[in-house]
């Protein structure tokens, strides 16, 4: 019990110091490859954004690289969502546990299609269309040391295509520690931590973060609560809270809010967010909905498989799987054979 509230207590120091910050909320615009903020995936944006004190799933594992350390069994996820601005994300991620090891791995790539834009002169004359994207490939490990803590890291390759002549390329790195205590978890994580995106010759940060998050877990009510604060480079702190019910594994329901300290009440980021799950038959079908300030709301989807759960084998009407592989030769088959000819006579005397 010591151990867990020593960690409670640190956990709860570095979210009261972090909370009053304003985190470079007077450098925004001045780091590149903004879309890895966004983060993704329907599960933890439908509660508010609040992954970093959770753990179990890849989904929460791209938040905080210490999660992935309680990673089991092996999945893979699909996650689309269609942003305010017209832009398109999509995400792809599979991973789980290497055999028997306390070793976990996975892999993911983040795609943002920013959309077409209008190439012009100096004097306003249009030279064409260029399109512009951005994607991230990821490689993450962790390693579990005991039942109660895992320690991740990510390293992140991405690339920023703005157009001609305006291709950026850099790696950076995610860092993240998790703990678990019963239904009590506990997390660290530093998120886009070193290296530059370079545009021709010029170098340009990463929007770096640090947070540290809380949540509980009642398995019999099938509750989650959870709460982060985050202290961005590049923007506000923020505080980000939400809340689950899982009924049996089968339906889960989420809400969740996000708010950005000292903000503009305008503040794109800051607003509610709502998410449900579906259990198919082993498959997991998850829908977010984030309410964003002013700038109207984000739909996301994903799927989830888990290959060793999955139920997918057909019936049996007919009881074939009943039916013995192997037979007895010594055993007779069929109806018996009628009595002969001199028993039926020797049985009238």
């Amino acid at each position: 019990m010591a151990t867990i509230h020593n960690a409670a207590a640190a956990v709860a120091a570095l979210l009261l110091l972090a909370s009053p910050a304003l985190a470079g909320s007077d450098r925004a615009g001045t780091a590149a490859a903004s879309f890895l903020t966004i983060g993704a995936g329907p599960g933890v944006l439908g509660m508010g954004g609040a992954a970093l004190g959770r753990s179990g799933n890849l989904e929460i594992a791209g938040w905080n690289p210490g999660a992935l350390g309680f990673v089991d069994h092996g999945a893979i996820e699909f996650a689309h969502a269609s942003l305010d601005d017209q832009s398109m994300q999509e995400w792809a991620a599979m991973g789980g546990r290497i055999g028997r090891t306390q070793t976990h791995w996975a892999m993911s790539a983040l795609f943002q299609n920013e959309g077409t834009f209008d190439a012009r002169d100096a004097s306003n004359n249009l030279l064409g269309t260029f399109n512009v994207a951005t994607a991230a490939g990821q490689l993450q490990l962790a390693q579990g040391f005991g039942p109660h803590a895992a320690f991740g890291v990510t390293g992140k390759y991405v690339i920023d295509d703005l157009g001609p002549a305006q291709l950026g390329k850099g790696m950076t790195f995610d860092y993240g520690l998790s703990l678990r205590f019963g239904g009590l978890g506990l997390g660290l994580a530093a998120q886009n931590v070193g290296g530059h995106m370079m545009y021709a010759s010029v170098p340009y940060p990463f929007p770096s973060s640090v947070g540290a998050g809380i949540s509980y877990t009642d398995e019999a009510a099938g509750l989650t609560v959870a709460t982060d604060v985050n202290v961005p480079s590049t923007s506000y702190t923020d505080v980000r809270t939400g809340v689950e019910w899982n009924w049996k594994q089968h339906v889960a329901l989420r809400a969740g809010y996000r708010y950005d300290v000292a903000a503009p009440a305008d503040e794109p980021l800051s607003g509610p967010t709502f998410g449900t799950g579906l259990n198919l038959r082993g498959m997991w079908l998850d829908y977010g909905f984030v309410l964003a300030g002013n700038a109207g709301g984000q739909h996301r989807l994903a799927l989830t498989l888990h290959p060793g759960h999955m139920n997918l084998a057909p019936g049996d009407p007919f009881g074939q799987k009943q039916m013995p592989r192997e037979f007895d030769t010594h055993t007779p088959m069929g109806p018996p054979a009628p009595p002969a000819a001199n028993d039926a006579t020797r049985s009238k005397h």
